[in-house]
């Protein structure tokens, strides 16, 4: 039985996840760029912007008031865009990266449409992958009050 080309692409994908040489754990996302020898290295100045996005939430502000003082601070958005989208911050609150970790087959392809995998099996998890900007009890804190509040807005 011959592979399409799509389960040809999706096979070499899983195989790079299992070995670890996939260029898709060095994907920078606000805080980081790549160096010259292709690993992630902090931006400080968007580092202290994590920071205080994550602190910020711990410290009971919403995402909007997250925003909204992200714009007061002049501090413009990974896209440029003066404010910052709640999907943004919310987003960022939820990427692994920034404890140091990758998670590489997050998402599938299916039927052209890009969806989250829940088969973990299937997912490749690289610890320590590159430099931390968020303690791991910051960010798994984060994750329990992100679903206590939606838990909240879900009763209300």
């Amino acid at each position: 039985m011959e592979l399409t080309k799509s389960e040809q692409i999706r096979a070499g994908l899983q195989k790079s996840f299992q070995s670890g040489t996939s260029a898709k754990a060095s994907t920078v996302c606000y805080g980081y760029k790549v160096s010259r020898d292709g690993g992630l290295v902090v931006v400080s100045a968007e580092a202290d912007t994590v920071l205080f996005i994550f602190h910020h939430f711990m410290n009971g502000d919403s995402l909007g008031k997250i925003s909204d003082a992200l714009a007061r601070k002049g501090i413009v958005s990974p896209t440029g865009r003066a404010t910052w989208s709640r999907e943004t911050i919310s987003k960022l609150l939820a990427n692994e990266k920034y404890v140091g970790d990758v998670v590489l087959g997050k998402t599938n392809v299916i039927d052209g449409v890009q969806v989250k995998t829940h088969n973990a099996s299937k997912q490749v998890h690289m610890k320590a992958h590159h430099p931390a900007i968020i303690t791991h009890e910051l960010f798994y804190s984060v994750q329990q009050e992100k679903h206590k509040r939606s838990k909240n807005r879900l009763i209300r």
